[in-house]
C-alpha cells in the first residue's frame, strides 16, 4: 500500500510539471495574471501608481514564498539558488526603477522555487537523483551572473546617489530566456527520475505483470547554444544512413555539443525514438579505465541489468540503436584491456541495428569497423562572433571582435569562457582587449571544470597515457611548436629535433591526439593550446626548449639565402617563426652573441623586403639592445645597422614617422662608432621622407648636413654627390624652384646614364617627368614617362610598370585625355599583384575615384574608394585609410555634399596630423575653407586659409607647388577661395 501511494504521489508530481496554463499554478502566477487584466485601467491618470503598488506587493509575496522555500529543502545547493533569486527580487524591489518589466522574471522564480520543493521536500539527499544536483548547481551559477550585474547596477546607484537604477528588456528578455532553459531541463531531469521511481516500482510487481523496459538514461537535451555547426550536424546525419561515424578535434572544439544536437534532430528521433544513448567517459581518467568499467558504462546508460557484453549485445540488437560513445579517447588509451574494448567496439558495429557515433580527440579507431572521420573545425567568423555575441552584448567596434576571435583561432570553448569574463565583469570591448592583452592564458581559466578552464580541457589530452609514453620529447616537440607561430616545417623536422630519433611519429601521436594539425607544410596548434603550453610548460626555458637546435637550423637557412633570389618561398612561409625567433635573440643576446644575431636580424629584414614586404614587431626589440662600451664599435655597429634596414622596410611600406625615427636611430649611432658614410646615407633618407611629409625646408637643411658630413670626412664621391642632389631636386620642385630642378635633375641624369646606373636613372626620369608636368610640358612629360618602359629595370617589374601607367594616366588628366586615362590605370590595376603591394593598389583606386570624382559620377567614385577599405581590411595599410578618406571627402565636396565633405576632411587632417603628413594637412586646411567661403561663412574661409598659408611658409612648400603634379587631389578650378585669399582679394564679410 505505502509503494502505491508514493507510486500515485510521483504521478500526481510529474502532473504538475507539464506547462502550467494561467488558470493554474501558484498564487504569485495567478496575481501577475490578474495584474496582467487589470493593467489598462478605465482613466488614464491611475495606471501608473497602481500598477507600481501592485508590483510591489508582488515582488514582497514572491521574496517571502522563495524565504519560506528555502528553510524546506534539504540540499545546501537547493538553497543557494533559493536564496539568490530571493537577492535578486530584493534588488529589483529597492533599487529598480522599471519594476514593471520584471514580471517575467518573478514568474520565472516562483515556478522554479515550486519545483525544486516538489523534487526535493520530504528526501534525503541521498535519495536526491545527481543529475538534479548538476541542473541545479548550473542553475546556481546562471543566476549569481544576474544577482552579481544587478548588485552592480545598485552599487553604481549609491556612488552616484541616484535614486534608483534599471536593466535594459534586451537584457531582461535574455535572462527570462536563459531561466525557461534551466526551468525546462530541470524539470525534464525530474520527469526522467520520477520514471525511472515508477519503473522500479513495477519492477518489485506491485501493480499488475512484470515490465521489462529498463532503467535508462534519457538522451541530452538539444544543446542551448550552437552557432554555425547546422552544415556539419546535416553532413553527420546523412553519413550515419550508411557508416559509423568519428568525430575529432582538439578539446573544447565543440564535438560533444554536435553530437547531441544530432540526437535530437528530427530524423534521428523519428528513427530511433527511445534507443538514443549518450555514453560519456568524459568524467573518469584513462588510467581508470578497465574492461569491465567500460562495460558497466554502457550497460547503466542502456539501463541492462547485467554488465555482461552478451546482455548488452542482446540488448543492442533488438531494434535499431544509435550510440554516442563521448570523449572516446578515454578508452582508447587505456593501458590494459584495450584489445577487448575494441573488440566489444567492433562487435557492437557489426550488428545492423547499432549505429556508432565517437566524439574523440585521437583519430585512433577500431580496425575492423567501417567509419567516417570527420574533422571538427574551428567556427568560421561570422559564427564566432555570433557564439561571442549571443553571451556578451555590446555595441563595441566590431573590429576590436574580430581580433579577439582571431586571437582565439575561433575556438568556441575559448570564446564561450571569454564571452562570460567580459558579461561578468561588465567591460567594455576596450576593457576587454586591454585584459587580453596583458593576462591571456588566466581569463582562460575561471572554474574548475573542463567547460570553464582551458587549461583542464588540455591538460585531460595531455595526461593520456599516449602522451606519457612519449615520455619528454613529446612534452619537447610541443613547446617548441607553441614557441614557432608558424609550427614546424615538414621538411625541417630531423633539424629542429636533432636528439629525438623518432620525431615523424612523435608529431604523428600529437597530431592523432588533436594537440597539433598539419597545415599545408607544416605542423602547428590552435591558439588556445598554443597559449597553454606557452604559459603552462615555459616557451622560454632555454634547455628544454633547446633554441640551440632552433636557431641553427634557421640562421644556417638565413646564411644560404643571403643575396639570393631563389629562396623567395621559403621566407614567406617561416617569416613568423624567424621574426619570433629573433625577437627573442635579441631580447636575451650576450655581448658574444650580439654580432651574430644583429647579422642574422638584418638579413632576415633584406629578405622580407625582397620577398614578403610587411610590417614587423622587431623595432622594440632593436631600440632596446645596449649600446655596450663606446669603444666597442662593433656593439654601436650592429645596433646600427638593425635600425637602418628596418627603417628601409618601414620606408617601403609608406609608414613615414616610424622610418624617420629609425633613421635618425641609426644616424646616432654610426656616428658615435664613427660610420660618417652611413650616417650620411641615413641623412639623405631622413630628407626623401622630410619630402615625403612636405617638410622641405627640413629636406633641405638635411641635405645639406649630408653634404656637409661627407665633405668634412672626405667620404664625397660622384655617386654620392649626384644621389643627394637628385633628391634635392625633388625638395627643390616643390618650393617652386622649376629652374633650379630642370638643372640638379639633368645634372643627375646625366651622372647615372654614364654610370649606367639603372635604377637612378628610372627614379630621375620619373621627377623629370613629373617637374615638367608641374609646368606645363606635357609632351615631354610624357616622353620622360614613356622612356621608363624601355630600361631593363622595368622588365618584368609589375610595380614600377603600374607606377608608370598611373604617371601617364596623370599626363591624360591634364591634357583631357579622360577614356585614355581610364585605360592606362586599368592596365595598371592588372598589374598589381593580388594582396602583394597594397599602397600601389590602393593609389590606383584613388586615381580612379577621382577620375570619376572629375567627371562628376560620384556614386563610381565613392565605390572605388569603398574598395580601399575593404583592401586595407583584408591586407593591411596605414596610410591607405587617411588617403583614402581625403578622397571621399574630395569626392563630396565636388557633389556639393558640404556637410559631409566637412565631417570627411577633419576626420583626414586628424588623420594627418597623427601620420605627421604636413601637404595633406595643408591641402584639408585649404579645402575646409573652401566649404566655408561656399557657405558664405566668409570669416570661417578666411582663418582657415590664413592656417593653410602659415603651414606652407613654415615647410617651405610654394602655395602655387602645394598640390603634387602626379596626385589627383587637386581641387577644382572653380574653388577660387585659395586663389582669391593669396591675391588679397578674398572678402571678409
Amino acid at each position: 500500500m505505502v509503494i502505491l501511494t508514493n507510486t500515485i504521489s510521483a504521478l500526481d508530481t510529474a502532473k504538475e510539471l507539464v506547462p502550467l496554463d494561467m488558470g493554474t499554478g501558484s498564487w504569485i502566477q495567478r496575481q501577475f495574471h490578474r495584474k496582467k487584466k487589470d493593467a489598462t485601467p478605465s482613466r488614464p491618470s491611475a495606471p501608473e501608481t497602481k500598477s507600481h503598488d501592485g508590483t510591489m506587493v508582488v515582488l514582497t509575496n514572491a521574496i517571502s514564498a522563495l524565504d519560506m522555500a528555502k528553510e524546506l529543502v534539504p540540499l545546501d545547493i537547493a538553497k543557494g539558488v533559493l536564496s539568490t533569486l530571493s537577492s535578486i527580487l530584493t534588488v529589483v524591489k529597492n533599487t529598480m526603477q522599471n519594476k514593471d518589466d520584471f514580471t517575467e522574471i518573478v514568474s520565472r522564480c516562483d515556478q522554479i522555487a515550486q519545483s525544486i520543493k516538489r523534487s526535493t521536500c520530504g528526501t534525503s539527499t541521498s535519495e536526491i537523483d545527481p543529475r538534479i544536483t548538476q541542473a541545479l548547481g548550473e542553475l546556481k551559477s546562471f543566476v549569481d551572473g544576474i544577482e552579481k550585474t544587478l548588485k552592480a547596477k545598485e552599487q553604481r546607484t549609491l556612488t552616484e546617489r541616484a535614486f534608483s537604477a534599471s536593466v535594459d528588456q534586451g537584457s531582461i528578455a535574455r535572462w527570462k530566456e536563459q531561466l525557461d532553459f534551466f526551468l525546462r531541463r530541470y524539470n525534464n531531469e525530474l520527469i526522467m527520475h520520477i520514471a525511472v521511481t515508477v519503473d522500479r516500482i513495477r519492477g518489485a510487481g506491485i501493480m499488475e505483470g512484470k515490465s521489462d523496459e529498463p532503467d535508462r538514461e534519457p538522451p541530452p537535451a538539444q544543446p542551448p547554444m550552437l552557432f554555425g555547426r547546422d552544415t556539419l550536424v546535416q553532413d553527420v546525419v546523412e553519413s550515419l544512413n550508411s557508416q559509423h561515424v568519428v568525430l575529432v578535434g582538439p578539446g573544447g572544439i565543440g564535438k560533444s555539443s554536435i553530437a547531441k544536437a544530432i540526437l535530437n534532430v528530427d530524423s534521428i528521433v523519428a528513427r530511433f525514438n527511445g534507443r538514443r544513448f549518450f555514453v560519456r567517459f568524459d568524467n573518469i581518467n584513462a588510467s581508470q579505465v578497465t574492461f569491465d568499467t567500460f562495460i558497466g558504462r554502457i550497460a547503466g546508460t542502456l539501463g541492462v541489468r547485467s554488465n555482461r557484453l552478451s546482455s548488452i549485445t542482446t540488448f543492442l540488437g533488438a531494434s535499431d540503436v544509435l550510440l554516442v560513445f563521448d570523449n572516446a579517447e578515454t578508452f582508447q588509451d587505456v593501458a590494459s584491456g584495450a584489445d577487448r574494448i575494441a573488440e566489444a567496439i567492433e562487435e557492437f558495429g557489426a550488428l545492423p541495428t547499432v549505429t556508432i557515433i565517437f566524439t574523440t580527440r585521437n583519430r585512433r579507431v577500431p580496425t575492423n569497423l567501417q567509419c567516417i572521420i570527420i574533422d571538427v573545425p574551428a567556427l568560421e567568423p561570422n559564427a564566432a562572433r555570433n557564439a561571442f555575441t549571443h553571451t556578451y552584448h555590446t555595441n563595441g567596434s566590431p573590429a576590436i571582435i574580430d581580433k579577439l576571435l582571431s586571437d582565439l583561432d575561433f575556438h568556441p570553448l575559448s570564446i564561450n569562457i571569454l564571452a562570460h569574463v567580459a558579461r561578468e565583469n561588465q567591460w567594455t570591448l576596450e576593457e576587454l582587449m586591454r585584459s587580453w592583452e596583458g593576462q591571456q592564458t588566466r581569463l582562460l581559466d575561471v572554474g574548475n571544470g573542463k567547460l570553464q578552464s582551458l587549461s583542464v580541457t588540455i591538460e585531460l589530452s595531455l595526461t593520456s597515457s599516449s602522451i606519457q609514453r612519449l615520455g619528454a620529447d613529446a612534452r619537447h616537440v610541443m613547446q617548441v611548436a607553441a614557441f614557432l607561430p608558424q609550427g614546424l616545417n615538414e621538411r625541417g623536422l630531423e633539424h629542429l629535433f636533432p636528439t629525438v630519433p623518432n620525431i615523424h611519429s612523435v608529431v604523428d601521436a600529437l597530431c592523432r591526439l588533436s594537440l597539433m594539425y598539419r597545415k599545408m607544410d607544416a605542423y602547428t596548434m590552435l591558439s588556445p593550446i598554443r597559449l597553454h603550453i606557452s604559459s603552462a610548460h615555459k616557451d622560454d626555458d632555454i634547455p628544454s626548449l633547446n633554441l640551440m637546435h632552433v636557431r641553427a637550423y634557421y640562421y644556417k637557412q638565413l646564411a644560404e639565402v643571403n643575396g639570393k633570389d631563389d629562396k623567395g618561398p621559403w621566407i614567406t612561409t617561416e617569416d613568423a617563426n624567424l621574426e619570433r625567433l629573433l625577437a627573442h635573440d635579441l631580447s636575451c643576446a650576450t655581448p658574444m652573441d650580439m654580432v651574430f644575431v644583429c647579422r642574422a636580424c638584418r638579413q632576415f629584414i633584406d629578405q622580407l623586403m625582397q620577398h614578403k614586404p610587411r610590417p614587423t614587431s622587431l623595432r622594440p626589440v632593436i631600440l632596446r639592445l645596449p649600446e655596450g662600451n663606446r669603444s666597442r664599435n662593433a656593439d654601436l655597429d650592429s645596433k646600427a645597422g638593425c635600425a637602418f634596414h628596418l627603417a628601409m622596410l618601414t620606408h617601403n611600406l609608406v609608414n613615414v614617422t616610424e622610418s624617420i625615427d629609425l633613421y635618425a636611430t641609426a644616424k646616432r649611432l654610426f656616428i658615435l662608432s664613427q660610420r660618417y658614410d652611413l650616417a650620411a646615407l641615413c641623412l639623405e633618407y631622413l630628407a626623401f621622407q622630410y619630402t615625403w611629409l612636405g617638410k622641405i625646408s627640413a629636406a633641405e637643411y638635411t641635405l645639406q648636413d649630408a653634404l656637409t658630413m661627407r665633405r668634412e670626412h672626405h667620404i664625397l664621391s660622384s655617386e654620392d654627390e649626384a644621389r643627394i642632389i637628385l633628391t634635392l631636386g625633388g625638395a627643390t620642385m616643390y618650393s617652386g624652384r622649376l629652374g633650379e630642378t630642370r638643372v640638379l635633375l639633368t645634372r643627375a641624369r646625366r651622372y647615372f646614364q654614364d654610370v649606367n646606373n639603372m635604377d637612378y636613372l628610372s627614379r630621375t626620369m620619373r621627377q623629370q617627368g613629373e617637374m615638367e608636368l608641374r609646368s606645363g610640358n606635357y609632351l615631354a612629360a610624357r616622353q620622360h614617362f614613356e622612356a621608363r618602359f624601355l630600361l631593363p629595370t622595368f622588365m618584368g617589374n609589375a610595380v614600377e610598370r603600374a607606377w608608370n601607367f598611373i604617371f601617364l594616366s596623370a599626363v591624360d588628366v591634364r591634357e583631357g585625355n579622360f577614356s585614355e586615362a581610364r585605360k592606362l590605370l586599368e592596365e595598371a590595376s592588372a598589374l598589381v599583384p593580388e594582396g602583394k603591394d597594397v599602397y600601389t593598389a590602393c593609389s590606383v583606386l584613388f586615381h580612379q575615384g577621382a577620375l570619376a570624382s572629375d567627371g562628376g559620377d560620384f556614386d563610381l567614385a565613392r565605390d572605388f574608394f569603398r574598395r580601399v577599405f575593404v583592401e586595407v581590411a583584408a591586407h593591411g595599410g596605414q596610410t591607405e585609410p587617411a588617403l583614402a578618406t581625403y578622397y571621399s571627402a574630395r569626392n563630396e565636396l565636388f557633389a556639393q555634399e558640404y556637410h559631409k565633405g566637412r565631417d570627411l576632411f577633419s576626420k583626414a587632417l586628424e588623420y594627418f596630423a597623427e601620420l605627421s603628413y604636413m601637404t595633406l594637412q595643408v591641402k584639408c586646411v585649404r579645402a575646409l575653407g573652401e566649404i566655408a567661403l561656399l557657405e558664405k561663412d566668409f570669416t570661417g574661409a578666411n582663418l582657415q586659409f590664413v592656417k593653410a598659408k602659415s603651414l606652407c611658409d613654415e615647410l617651405g612648400i610654394h602655395p602655387d607647388f602645394l598640390y603634387n603634379g602626379l596626385s589627383p587631389s587637386k581641387l577644382k578650378a572653380s574653388h577660387q577661395g585659395w586663389k582669391l585669399f593669396l591675391e588679397g582679394h578674398l572678402l571678409s564679410s
